[in-house]
């Protein structure tokens, strides 16, 4: 469970976590829980999740894919691959970029890129003002 807090919102966040520490012992056979509090980073917004997803789901349609496979080729053709030298022993390590490590800002640059892709490839894809996808549920 997450509570997202701002400096004006302490007060009800404070209430809700009291809530949420006791419905999680009503439900839970443990006798421990963590609770972490960080600040909040810029990820990907909900609506651009559920926009990458319906995407994901209209491409793979279009040429074949499941939807994980067709978010894996995008991400590789897009984002790429990040290489770094290991300080412990000097070996060479390279990685997949994930569109989950992205910010908003990047994920917008993502977003347009695949829709982009999309045109090259003969398909118009729906941009949000088109429809409302607030609705869609969000996909893994």
């Amino acid at each position: 469970m997450k509570v997202y807090v701002d400096r004006d919102g302490q007060d009800r966040a404070l209430r809700m976590t009291q809530a949420m520490i006791a419905s999680h012992f009503n439900i839970s056979k443990t006798q421990k829980a963590v609770l972490e509090i960080t600040e909040d980073s810029l990820t990907r917004s909900q609506k651009q999740n559920k926009l990458f997803w319906m995407w994901m789901t209209l491409i793979a349609d279009e040429v074949g894919h499941t939807k994980i496979e067709m978010a894996e080729i995008l991400q590789q053709a897009i984002l790429g691959e990040i290489s770094f030298v290991s300080k412990l022993d000097g070996e060479q390590i390279t990685t997949q970029k994930r569109a989950k490590q992205l910010t908003v800002a990047e994920f917008t640059n993502f977003l347009e890129q695949i829709d982009f892709w999309a045109g090259e490839h003969g398909m118009r894809l729906p941009k949000p003002e088109d429809l409302y996808y607030d609705s869609i549920g969000a996909m893994p």
